[in-house]
């Protein structure tokens, strides 16, 4: 072979690398069908506040990649953005093919919080704790539960908006929560 074979020998197969990697099941995809979630969350117990909560080992890993649909890369303790008080978790679920960023979070802030938020495209939620909404935050579409005036609860998945994921896992949490 010639150096000018093997040179179009080694882009041919440098293209179909490339194209192999960009390819639609390379990465994590939006899960499809309805949401069934494993699992159970043990009792949260909030009537001492929320301060000292390890909110990500008190949602087992199970519930949340069931919640989600795709399997859990890591976890960290979060606090919500500028949200003094608030304790969380931040979850990230990989990437796609294309580079969409799959992530998530579960936090409780003080319930002053809830009333805090800046409203865009907001919409009212009825059967979950004592108020709640869907709200385009920041990042995400986000659900807050407002759990009387003890705390309020904040979960989101993204990249794309997933109400009915982040409404059963919310459920989820609120029925664990012992105010």
């Amino acid at each position: 072979m010639t150096t000018r074979n093997h040179l179009l020998l080694v882009i041919s197969v440098l293209a179909l690398a490339t194209l192999a990697c960009a390819m639609p099941g390379s990465g994590p995809q939006e899960p499809t069908g309805p949401v069934q979630i494993t699992g159970t969350i043990p009792p949260i117990d909030i009537t001492g506040g929320i301060d000292g909560i390890d909110v990500c080992a008190a949602i087992p890993k199970q519930v949340i990649e069931s919640a989600r649909g795709i399997p859990l890369v890591s976890s960290q303790p979060f606090g919500y953005y500028d949200t003094l008080g608030s304790v969380g978790c931040q979850y990230d679920f990989g990437k796609s093919a294309d580079k969409e960023a799959f992530f998530g979070y579960v936090a409780l802030t003080p319930a002053s919080a809830y009333g805090e938020q800046p409203l865009y495209l907001n919409k009212d939620v009825s059967g979950i704790g004592d108020a709640a909404f869907f709200n385009n935050g920041a990042d995400a579409r986000q659900l807050w539960v407002k759990l009387g005036d003890k705390a309020a609860l904040v979960v989101a998945f993204g990249d794309v908006p997933q109400e009915e994921r982040v409404l059963a896992l919310a459920k989820l949490v609120v029925a664990a929560i012992q105010r």
